[in-house]
């Protein structure tokens, strides 16, 4: 019987060092990524912004336009608004305001398409990044890859546990 006890104990010995050894030898660990950084230095996310920007300065020429007109006819009301008769002051005020109004409009409309535009882009972008980080934590052995914005959402962290470089330089190699 003292041989049974003897080795029910070492089993249980065995049991609890494998159990510390575990946890001891897991990598377990808690990391997070920058997405400003990120996104300023993942390739794809680089052309995207760039294609968009490119896109808005397109925009910005035929606004400027309208401004220019709409400047002018101000201009011209101002220097001759008093010479003209009520219906003529009249008749350019209502297109003045008219072309304000389009302008306000087109800005709206252009400001609606570009946004659309940087989310459809960026959909693309954003589940590359989002599957790659999932397979990324799978193959390091990561508990959670915690997603750090500009808004603060980690107050603080460990030096070691921004893998954001790493990041940026695999996704980048993947091309």
């Amino acid at each position: 019987m003292k041989v049974n006890s003897s080795l029910l104990y070492m089993l249980v010995l065995l049991g609890l060092a494998l159990g510390v050894w575990n946890l001891i030898g897991k990598k377990d660990e808690i990391v997070y990524v920058d997405t400003a950084k990120l996104f300023q230095e993942y390739s794809e996310a680089v052309k995207v912004n760039k294609k968009l920007e490119n896109e808005a300065k397109k925009y910005e020429g035929n606004i400027d336009t309208l401004m220019q007109e709409i400047q002018g006819a101000l201009k011209d009301y101002e220097k001759n608004g008093g010479k003209l008769d009520a219906a003529s002051r009249s008749k350019q005020e209502r297109l003045i305001n008219e072309k304000q109004a389009d302008l306000q409009r087109y800005q709206a409309v252009v400001k609606d398409k570009l946004e659309k535009q940087r989310q459809t882009d960026f959909s693309g972008v954003v589940n590359t990044i989002n599957g790659f980080l999932k397979e990324y934590g799978k193959r390091k052995g990561y508990r959670m890859i915690l997603i750090a914005n500009p808004a603060g959402t980690i107050a603080y962290a460990k030096d070691g546990t921004d893998i954001t470089g790493d990041i940026v330089k695999e996704l980048n190699s993947k091309k």
